[in-house]
Formats: C-alpha cells, structure tokens, sequence
C-alpha cells in the first residue's frame, strides 16, 4: 500500500533552506548531460515607426557581391541615364551606383510627412521599407532634416543615429556624410554615404553634393512631366479619343 502525502502542516517545509542552497549551488556549477548548443544572439529589433521588424546580422554586409564602385566613365554614363530616367525608383537606383564610384557605401532616403524611409542603397544593409523612422527625433538625419544642410562627422555612438546606422550596418565606420535632396526650397530626400574605415576625401564629398543636385533636377523634371502629361503615353493611346488630354488639348468632336 501506498503511503499518501498529505499538504504540509504549520512550520513544515520541504527541504532546509542551507540544504537547499548547497544542492542548488551544486547542480547549477555542473553542466548538463544534454547541454544545448549556444544560442545564437537575439536580432536586434530596430525601434523604428514601422510594422515590420528586421534584424540586423553582425557586420556582414547584405550588398550584392557583384556590385562594384562604378569607373570614371561610367560615372559619366550613369549621370546621362539619370538625365533622362523616366521613373523616380530607377533616379534612385542610378544616383546610389553613381554615388559609389566616390564612397564605400550609399543610400538614398525619402521623406514623407515627418517620416524617412529606405528607398534603395549599395555596400549597406536593409536600406528599403523596413527602414522607416521620424524624421524629427534628435539624430544626423533630422539635422540635416531642419537645416537643409549637409552634415558630415563621426558616426553618432548612441540614440537613434546608431540605431540607423546599426539598421545600415554601417556603425564601424570611420566617417559619415549626410546630404540633402532639395527641390526648390523644399527637402525630399537624403543621401547617406560612408567611406567605410577610412575618411570621406573632399573631393569625394564635393562629388556627392553634384549628386545629390542631379538627383534632385531629375526628380523636378519627373514632377513637371507628370503635371503636363498625367497619363503616360501608353495608357492615353488606349482611351477614346480626346479623353485623358491636356486641358487645352482636349479635341472637340462635330
């Protein structure tokens, strides 16, 4: 028969506490039959205004292992396409390779009712929609946010600036540069570059200021070329005739 084990009564317990602290102490200094392996860190969640979150994966850079700084005379190349790019992703896309033929690593960022967010970038990390942040919390990029003017210094060690630099994968770097992309007055954009260990040369950061001013002609001309034309081509030659014209180019049927 069994013996039964009833609750314990008043003053009783069920082991001695300096008993209890000698086994504990004793199987906590052992190591497991089973141990497991090392977990890996946990991925750093960027604090960002966004609904995704993305980790950021040590210093391994997550830029294509085919993308190369452009040459010279394909930097002169690059600055023909984005004169006559007819779309704003493929402006970006060309400004970022043509800002690599003069710094290790680049981004380009919009801004959009207070908010910045990662358009597209080389030799960087997670530089698309995850990256999403105020533009008006205390970092380099609202700086250069409330100024209209570029900055250019050590990397921030703490606050929001590391946190996005963590997102870039960037925050080993020697020097950073952050530049803005006005168009008549008004900021749009911003180009974020890095020379990675070494410091940005003047002449380099002269070139991304030429940059960011063609960035920012090619985006005006988009926008006037919207305003004039609204419907592209393509799409105008499906409609009945005269409908998806110009004011002033609108036919009148008999």
């Amino acid at each position: 028969m069994r013996a039964r084990i009833g609750p314990l009564g008043p003053g009783e317990e069920l082991i001695d506490p300096e008993i209890f602290y000698a086994l504990y102490s004793k199987v906590a200094a052992e190591p497991t039959r089973n141990s497991e392996a090392p977990r890996p860190p946990e991925a750093r969640v960027h604090p960002f205004a966004g609904t995704r979150e993305t980790p950021v994966q040590g210093k391994k850079s997550l830029a294509p292992a085919a993308t190369r700084r452009p040459s010279a005379g394909t930097a002169a190349a690059l600055e023909a396409e984005i004169d006559r790019a007819t779309h704003r992703d493929h402006v970006a896309r060309l400004a970022v390779h043509l800002a690599r033929a003069y710094v290790s690593a680049a981004a380009l960022l919009r801004i959009h009712r207070g908010v910045l967010q990662g358009v597209c970038g080389e030799g960087v990390e997670n530089c698309g929609e995850q990256l999403l942040f105020p533009s008006d919390v205390t970092s380099p990029f609202a700086e250069v946010v409330a100024s209209h003017e570029p900055v250019r210094g050590l990397p921030p060690q703490d606050g929001l600036g590391a946190r996005i630099l963590g997102m870039l994968g960037r925050d080993s770097v020697q020097e950073i540069a952050i530049l803005p992309i006005v168009i008549q007055g008004r900021i749009v954009g911003l180009l974020y570059a890095d020379n990675g260990a070494e410091a940005l040369a003047d002449a380099s950061f002269a070139a991304l200021e030429a940059v960011c001013t063609r960035i920012a002609k090619a985006y005006e001309r988009l926008i006037l070329a919207r305003k004039r034309d609204p419907l592209p081509a393509s799409v105008r030659s499906m409609l009945p005739s005269g409908e998806g014209a110009a004011p002033n180019e609108r036919r009148v049927h008999p």
